[in-house]
């Protein structure tokens, strides 16, 4: 059984947690990318980096069990079976850098990397040289590290799927494909990894029920709403977003550097 005394009860804690989740909820179902984008850099504020990568991944997972048997049959596996592979291997490490990693300094990766990668979705930038399986596997190590970090590692692997001219539902098919596995992977991975307990499972569980209504509120709306221009809206505020963390996050790592190097009162007594 869950012990709920465990659990902060405070609907000041709770009610952003819900509009955060409800966020990736809306984007996993209207624009079919980035939940993790959009919930990982807000949650960062709440509970360290560590705790909102987890809970980010393991909501966004759970979301997408429904969708992965439709997906499976319409993937291409082709590039996605050297790219997982390559996934497989990197996730550890960058597992390993979540955990023993300076959570300023976290917030700071993560901040870069939302930036980056959303300016590079915006660009409308593609590879066009060979697509080689070895490609594949270097992608997918890639994204592995990035993904086990912070929990962003669709958007590499999202420009390289473009980059292949997959027809869209072949596309849309393959990137959940592929984010069900390496985001279900990283999610066990980082469970074990961490210092973590019942208080997180029971957090996901509460919150997951949410992140569903409204991913399924998104895809009713994305038959009626234009979904290039939310998708480049939504880029623009993770930018503007991604870069008030940054500065925030570089400020508190600059203060908390120069108390380390200030000498305590009892050496200079």
């Amino acid at each position: 059984m869950v012990n709920f005394d465990a659990l902060n009860l405070d609907l000041s804690y709770w009610a952003p947690l819900l509009a955060i989740v409800a966020a990736g909820g809306f984007m996993r179902g209207f624009a079919g990318f980035g939940p993790t984008m959009v919930m990982v850099p807000f949650l960062s504020f709440l509970m360290p980096p560590s705790e909102a990568v987890l809970l980010a991944l393991s909501t966004d997972v759970l979301v997408m069990i429904p969708m992965f048997p439709k997906a499976a049959r319409n993937a291409e596996w082709k590039p996605i079976i050297p790219l997982v592979l390559g996934g497989f291997i990197a996730t550890p490490i960058g597992v390993w850098i979540l955990v023993i990693a300076n959570p300023e300094t976290m917030r700071i990766i993560i901040s870069i990397l939302v930036i980056g990668f959303a300016c590079l979705l915006l660009s409308g930038w593609t590879y066009r040289g060979h697509k080689t399986t070895l490609l594949s596997f270097c992608i997918g190590m890639f994204s592995g590290v990035t993904n086990g970090a912070s929990s962003i590692g669709g958007p590499p692997i999202a420009v390289y799927f473009i980059a292949k001219g997959m027809p869209p539902i072949t596309l849309k098919a393959s990137l959940n494909a592929v984010a069900f596995i390496m985001e279900g992977v990283a999610a066990i991975a980082i469970f074990f990894a961490g210092n973590f307990n019942i208080k997180n499972v029971a957090s996901i569980i509460i919150l997951f029920p949410f992140m569903l209504l409204f991913a399924w509120i998104g895809s009713v709306i994305f038959r009626f709403a234009d979904n290039n221009l939310f998708k480049k809206s939504i880029l623009y505020f993770l930018i503007i977003f991604g870069g008030y963390i940054l500065i925030s996050s570089y400020s508190n790592f600059a203060i908390s550097y120069m108390d380390s190097k200030e000498p305590r009162t009892e050496q200079l007594l």
